[in-house]
């Protein structure tokens, strides 16, 4: 469990650290460090697009040696302070000795033990869903019911939402304190009509600042079962007090802590997908050390798609994973950025490319999918994640030329459309929420998709769309 104390003490160096402001640390740190670092270690113009899932371990080493060394040198950009929280390298890696390689979660038959992997690993990694994408309030019940329907939906995050008892919430206000109270309601109604009481929790959704967290997380959190608090970071090499409040709230309730966002961008401060592959293991390592991270929860996006499916950025993520997972015992997952909207071929073939990627290159877990991007409400259905658990786990074990093989091909069926994904359809118009199957055309999609895999090599079982 992470310490009150050594909280404050990266609380105080938030208060004493040197000055920057974030159009400094943005516009000229981030960028002239990075570049630095990629010169150092010859590390520039490294990405093939031959390989989407990297296949140069040596490669990945180097980069993990690069980010620690950076890490070191710039620490995190406290936004609410403008200064720089600074760590040494014997620091990072003291915490990396000190972080958990696994754990226990969720109570009766949903108990897991949660791993870290390795590269190629035949462990099964375990999927989390859903993503917190926004559903009506009437909705998030038999949504949230009919994902965990499936088995191999071992953790739950829950849907998000806009209003509590009908009354919008707004950011910052009791509002929003009282949307993380009403959350843990909905899905505990979620978790009992599914059968699955005791299963392990992620929290809490719906809050776009600390209060939703105030508000809900101790109502999930027990000694019998500890959840995992949500704590994400603003993007790039940041952090703010809105994450230190979910922390310290998180050990007073001897939780556990998954820090991250803090997302590195293809086109943006890092520049090329070797640049942010730097950044985003420099996060990692840093979101252990100085949040005190359980596990690590950050990723790579493609500006371009605002999707972490293309094939840059599916280098860059395997890239950073292989890097962690080959030279720590971190718990990783790297987020999968889908564009396409449910009844979608798109929506699956992207969940598939990414779930493989990851899986294969050492992530002890993945939680999904980002539905339409999370642009639209009620664009969310159980059928995505059904699909997406069962091609993840059955990811472990494969190698990564074989998995190369697979994602070159998936990225054939959807790489021209990443620019106009298709919409699709929300859960009203695919999905029967009563009696919790896809509608015909939803099915037959899910079908063809999972034949194509299994002809392509993974082995995925039989298509099973009623998950009863």
């Amino acid at each position: 469990m992470a310490s009150l104390q050594k909280m404050v003490e990266m609380l105080h160096r938030a208060k004493e650290g040197p000055f920057c402001t974030e159009k400094e640390w943005e516009q000229k740190v981030i960028p002239e460090t990075n570049r630095k670092y990629l010169k150092k270690y010859d590390l520039e113009r490294k990405y093939n697009p031959e390989t989407p899932v990297n296949q140069d371990l040596a490669l990945a080493d180097r980069y993990f040696e690069a980010a620690l060394e950076m890490a070191a040198e710039m620490g995190l950009l406290c936004t609410d302070t403008e200064t720089v929280i600074k760590v040494s390298k014997d620091e990072i890696i003291q915490a990396l000795k000190d972080t958990p390689d696994h754990l226990v979660l969720g109570l009766y038959r949903d108990r897991i033990t949660l791993k870290a992997r390795k590269p190629e690993d035949k462990a099964l990694p375990v999927f989390a869903g859903p993503l917190c994408i926004q559903v009506s309030e009437e909705l998030f019940v038999p949504v949230a019911e009919g994902i965990l329907k499936s088995k191999k939906v071992r953790i739950q995050e829950g849907p998000s939402i806009d209003t509590v008892f009908g009354k919008p919430v707004y950011s910052g206000s009791p509002y929003e304190t009282a949307v993380g109270v009403r959350v843990v309601e909905l899905k505990r109604q979620a978790m009992r009509r599914a059968g699955r009481p005791g299963m392990p929790q992620m929290a809490i959704c719906s809050s776009t600042t600390e209060y939703g967290n105030l508000g809900g997380f101790h109502l999930l959190n027990s000694k019998e079962n500890p959840a995992i608090s949500i704590i994400l970071n603003p993007s790039e090499l940041k952090t703010n007090y809105s994450a230190f409040h979910k922390a310290i709230h998180a050990i007073g309730c001897d939780g556990y802590l998954d820090c991250g966002g803090a997302y590195a961008m293809i086109g943006g401060f890092s520049g090329s997908p070797e640049g942010c592959v730097l950044t985003n293991i420099a996060t990692d390592l840093l979101m252990f050390t100085i949040l005190q991270s359980d596990v690590a929860a950050s990723a790579i996006y493609d500006m371009r798609f605002d999707s972490s499916c293309s094939r840059h950025a599916l280098w860059a993520n395997t890239v950073a994973t292989q890097a962690e997972a080959r030279n720590t015992h971190m718990m990783l997952y790297k987020l999968i950025n889908q564009l396409a909207g449910p009844c979608t071929e798109e929506i699956l073939y992207t969940s598939a490319a990414g779930s493989i990627a990851t899986a294969v290159s050492g992530v002890a877990f993945q939680i999904g999918p980002r539905t339409a991007g999370g642009r639209f409400k009620n664009y969310l259905t159980p059928l995505e994640h059904w699909f997406m658990a069962e091609v993840f786990e059955s990811s472990a074990g494969m190698t990564l030329d074989k998995a190369n093989e697979i994602v070159l091909y998936l990225l054939s069926t959807y790489e021209k459309g990443l620019k106009d994904p298709p919409e699709g359809k929300p859960v009203t118009q695919c999905f029967d929420l009563k009696i919790l199957t896809p509608s015909k055309e939803w099915a037959a999609i899910s079908e063809k998709v999972t034949k194509d895999l299994r002809a392509h090599g993974l082995p995925m079982d039989e298509p099973n769309v009623s998950r009863k």
